[in-house]
């Protein structure tokens, strides 16, 4: 009896072209033209695809539990690397980089080119090692080779399961995922290496050169790098992506290296439908384009979301050059300053962030009027620093200064007790719930203000803390719920503010990205958290109350 045919298997349903020119489609790249000696062996490239089509499932999503029909990008993918000989007989090529966008169905494609090399691909005694950020994001791909293993019977009887390693007892192999401790991949022989998301092992280069160095023993190694871009330029997938593409050009002539970059042009017009189909070759597959359209429409609509959005999902590598708010619509938040009668009935929280030493200690006082936020920025610097900057780099310190914007301080250390002065002169005048502060620098002074009977919490700068209230204010700014006075020094800080994203899409200002000073707005931001964790905690004292009564 035939096998019904599901929608995605007829979708994938490919050609009986087994020749090199029908595998020769990945992007920018002559497999052809660049293989010197290397010859194509059509029985090598249907090994290794019909081994993930036919005993390979998927494991997640609407189509688990099916046969694995392999995209075209795919298979192209797995027919160049297997499918290329050298003349000893030995696999061309030795290392990959594959830059993809998320949900394009990477991790599925690492786990079963795991299982290959575990498996299938006549080493002796084969060593197949996991790396990434860190041991839980490995282990994802493991995850899913062992979920393929589970649910072949073939697989199930050549395997045994472990909690981080997948044995193969008849050829004494194992797929293990190793701890982001780089010392502990001296003494590998590794066959295999599948590096899931390396745009995130920033301070990982160490681990990546042991495996990498690992492999000299072995016969045909494979070095397998599968990853979204990244966002700094002296990262390793950074150094990876520019020699991928050096190598795609013939300015680097390198036959043993394969490189698979899918991505959108940073001149392309990120919004179009068809730029997006350029970078996700499986769009319309394992991702829709109504999803695509939607997280576009959020990343116009919501400018913090916009790097996050062309990095993860077109694989352009974003760079510091691209500002958190359009400056016209912080400006368009301008008003006249509001009086302190108005204010004097209004809740009012503050956040602080101290500079270590040499420059600016930001106060940020935050009103709230309804849905309106009214904000008020206090900074603070050492003269002598304050001077050098001027004269050094342009930043106009000794001019906001002179016109009442920055209070500065003698010495080279800025003098924290004109900070506790502001703070208990705004709290003499108006109705503050709470204050919030960087533990980082300031446990002293939070000290300080808690024993003058002020109602103080830390808020550290991680995402945790900070997605909230940044996407709050992100709000407020587009929306012209947010009045600020003009202060140059915090419109200035607003202008150098460049925002990170964790892997959820959570974000928050980036001290580090950020290309100048941000204290100004790190303290406003830190001030609405002060505002989120005061309004949490009357929420929950009113729900226990109605226990207590119901």
């Amino acid at each position: 009896m035939a096998r019904r045919k599901t929608s995605h298997s007829v979708e994938q349903e490919q050609s009986d072209d087994w020749s090199a020119q029908a595998f020769n489609t990945l992007p920018a790249y002559d497999a052809i033209g660049s293989a010197r000696e290397s010859v194509w062996n059509e029985r090598a490239a249907r090994h290794a695809i019909t081994f993930v089509e036919s005993v390979c499932r998927f494991t997640e999503g609407q189509w688990a539990g099916q046969p694995f029909r392999l995209l075209p990008w795919q298979r192209a993918i797995v027919g160049n690397l297997y499918g290329w000989l050298r003349p000893n007989g030995t696999r061309r090529y030795r290392q990959a980089h594959i830059l993809i966008p998320r949900k394009a169905g990477k991790t599925e494609l690492a786990a079963a080119l795991a299982l290959y090399h575990l498996l299938a691909d006549d080493e002796p005694t084969p060593e197949v090692v996991g790396i990434a950020r860190d041991r839980a994001q490995a282990r994802l791909c493991l995850k899913r080779a062992c979920s393929m293993a589970m649910q072949e019977p073939r697989l199930t009887r050549l395997t045994e399961q472990y909690q981080a390693r997948l044995v193969a007892p008849m050829t004494h192999g194992v797929y293990k995922v190793l701890s982001a401790d780089a010392p502990s991949a001296h003494g590998l022989n590794c066959s295999a290496c599948i590096a899931d998301e390396i745009h995130a092992m920033e301070d990982r280069r160490e681990l990546w050169e042991a495996v990498l160095t690992s492999m000299g023993a072995r016969r045909q190694p494979l070095m397998l790098s599968i990853t979204t871009a990244g966002v700094l330029r002296n990262a390793l997938e950074w150094e990876l992506f520019e020699y991928a593409q050096k190598v795609q050009q013939g300015q680097v002539h390198n036959e043993a290296f394969l490189p698979c970059l899918f991505y959108a042009d940073m001149n392309a017009d990120w919004t179009e439908p068809a730029i997006w189909a350029t970078a996700n070759p499986s769009l319309g597959h394992t991702v829709t384009v109504d999803w695509y359209k939607s997280e576009a429409k959020r990343a116009q609509d919501q400018p913090s979301y916009e790097a996050a959005f062309r990095t993860y999902f077109l694989c352009q590598h974003i760079t510091t050059s691209q500002r958190w708010i359009r400056m016209s619509d912080w400006d368009a938040c301008q008003q006249p300053p509001v009086d302190d009668m108005t204010l004097k009935g209004l809740p009012c929280y503050m956040g602080i962030d101290l500079a270590q030493t040499t420059d600016l200690t930001s106060l940020c006082a935050l009103w709230i009027d309804g849905d309106k936020l009214i904000v008020r920025s206090w900074n603070f610097a050492p003269e002598e620093g304050a001077v050098r900057r001027s004269q050094q780099d342009s930043v106009p310190y000794l001019d906001w200064s002179r016109r009442g914007w920055l209070t500065l301080t003698a010495g080279d250390t800025t003098d924290y007790s004109f900070l506790r002065r502001q703070i208990k002169e705004i709290a003499a005048k108006h109705s503050v719930r709470l204050i919030a502060f960087d533990p980082y620098n300031a446990q002293n002074i939070g000290n300080e203000l808690e024993a003058e009977g002020l109602r103080v919490i830390r808020c550290p700068q991680s995402f945790l803390q900070l997605a909230t209230p940044t996407r709050m204010l992100e709000r407020a700014i587009m929306g012209k719920t947010l009045a600020h006075d003009g202060n140059p020094v915090l419109s200035w800080s607003m202008s150098n503010v460049v925002v990170d994203t964790d892997s959820a899409g959570n974000p928050r200002p980036s001290k580090k990205r950020s290309v100048e000073r941000i204290d100004p707005v790190i303290a406003m931001t830190i001030a609405i958290a002060a505002s989120v964790h005061d309004q949490k905690e009357r929420d929950s004292i009113y729900e226990k109350r109605g226990l207590i009564w119901l």
